[in-house]
């Protein structure tokens, strides 16, 4: 049985991640709009990869900002993974007085795109449970 992860679950934001044999589905939902991008275990392991860097990138913003007032004002891309149907692209947001630096996640098929904000703390967990996937379905021959 196929089984989808939530790191967030939200009626109006959602984003998780299942295992269909041999890829990885993410999936999205922001607002109304619903989508998904499937990948191979090693373009899931970069994105991976890539979300535990935003996850650093964003706290260390935070610890900068709360500790010596130094403002980001840019969002800092921090890469771009293709998939077997799209790209899933993830950058940093900077934080401010009124909210924490947070990390944008965003898939783009073809003319659409999406995407959603989501706290380092999420994103860093969404990052463990792809490592546990891969290594749970992962076969080296």
């Amino acid at each position: 049985m196929v089984r989808v992860v939530y790191v967030v679950n939200l009626p109006y934001k959602k984003l998780g991640v299942e295992c269909d044999g041999k890829q990885l589905i993410l999936k999205m939902k922001s607002k109304d709009v619903e989508d998904s991008i499937k990948m191979n275990f090693e373009s899931a392991a970069l994105l991976k990869i890539l979300m535990e860097q935003s996850a650093v990138i964003a706290e260390k913003i935070n610890k900068d900002f709360k500790k010596d007032k130094i403002k980001v004002h840019n969002i800092h891309d921090v890469g771009t993974v293709f998939g077997v149907d799209g790209r899933v692209s993830v950058g940093v947001l900077p934080a401010d007085e009124n909210r924490v630096a947070s990390i944008l996640v965003g898939f783009h098929k073809d003319d659409k795109h999406i995407s959603v904000v989501v706290k380092p703390k999420k994103i860093a967990l969404l990052s463990v449970i792809i490592t546990k996937i891969i290594s749970e379905n992962l076969k080296l021959d």
